[in-house]
């Protein structure tokens, strides 16, 4: 039986597929901004849908942290929609190896200017700050209870706390703050059934005028030559996998499934996505390499991802997601062929 270290060793493809797969300025979005008066008497679920609007449809730019039990991050974000309704989107990385990503709409372009190489991916799942709500604002809260709790102040705004707590043993309790004049996310916070922080995103520099130029969100390794370029979606077909999970716990629903190509892996891994519309869930199965890799589900030593392995009809099941064990243990525990 391999040891835990080694199994986790074997991830890094895996996880990298978690987070590479979420005035005049009201007129330009369509975000409604509404006084601090009037935002504090709104609903739970009116901050969710405006939280929702903000993130995809407002232009800002602004410095982020990303705060884990690995250590701390810092991200600068650009964010436009076109004149032809594209959304645009830079992520820098500030500290750490330089990396760089473009995204329009859900393609992705990572640039990693230390190797010259680009990859190209589509963005199916993770927690990707400050669009963190994916889902259906109804079926959230089928299965959060949603409580507005205070008002503080972040990177210079005030914003109101929105507490969504579980209903079940199958996700975790989330804590976003919105901006009282248009609903972006300053703020947010994961917490497990301990009631600890496992992440947060902060901004600690935000611009929310209507000034962000389209120019701006252009990589800036774009024209260099010698670059190398991975274009995963050539390797990546949406199709049907032959998988799937018997028994999801309630709220969860398929979101994506495809076959595609993954770092460390000699032939395709089949992955199927699943979320509750904040919290994301993935299944790969690949065939079975040699010796049985450990069966069982625990949380990673650096991140608040769990994973749950097991053994299925001569393939390697790995369930992978920002949620408890138990909830990646129960999907995996229900992986099964189509067949039978």
């Amino acid at each position: 039986m391999k040891s835990w270290l080694i199994s986790k060793s074997l991830f890094g493809g895996l996880i990298a597929s978690l987070s590479i797969f979420a005035g005049l300025a009201d007129a330009q979005t369509g975000v409604k901004s509404a006084p601090a008066s009037s935002s504090v008497s709104l609903e739970g679920s009116e901050w969710l849908d405006r939280m929702v609007k903000s993130a995809r449809e407002m232009p800002y730019t602004g410095v982020f942290i990303q705060q884990t039990a690995d250590g701390m991050s810092t991200s600068r974000i650009t964010h436009l929609v076109d004149r032809q309704g594209v959304e645009l989107e830079k992520l820098e990385m500030l500290d750490g190896p330089r990396t760089e990503i473009i995204r329009r709409n859900e393609e992705m372009f990572c640039y990693h200017p230390d190797a010259k190489t680009v990859r190209v991916d589509r963005r199916v799942s993770g927690r990707f700050f400050p669009s963190l709500i994916s889902g259906n604002v109804q079926a959230i809260t089928e299965n959060y209870r949603v409580k507005l709790g205070n008002i503080e102040r972040v990177a210079g705004l005030d914003c109101q706390w929105v507490i969504l707590e579980p209903k079940d043993a199958m996700r975790y309790m989330q804590k976003l703050c919105s901006e009282l004049g248009t609903g972006l996310v300053l703020r947010a916070r994961l917490f497990n059934d301990r009631n600890q922080m496992l992440e947060q995103f902060m901004f600690t520099q935000l611009d929310l005028s209507p000034s962000v130029a389209k120019q701006s969100l252009k990589s800036r390794f774009e024209q260099l030559p010698g670059w190398q370029t991975t274009d995963l979606p050539k390797a990546a077909k949406t199709t049907d996998t032959g998988w799937r999970v018997a028994n999801l716990p309630a709220g969860f629903k398929k979101v994506a499934e495809m076959v595609r190509t993954l770092a460390g892996r000699s032939g395709p891994v089949s992955q199927l996505v699943y979320s509750d519309g904040l919290s994301h869930v993935s299944v790969f199965v690949e065939p079975m390499q040699g010796d049985a890799q450990t069966s069982g589900a625990r949380m990673t030593d650096d991140s608040p991802i769990a994973f749950a392995m097991r053994s299925v009809a001569a393939h390697q099941v790995t369930v992978m997601g920002e949620v408890p064990v138990a909830a990646v243990q129960a999907i995996a525990d229900s992986v099964m062929q189509k067949n039978r």
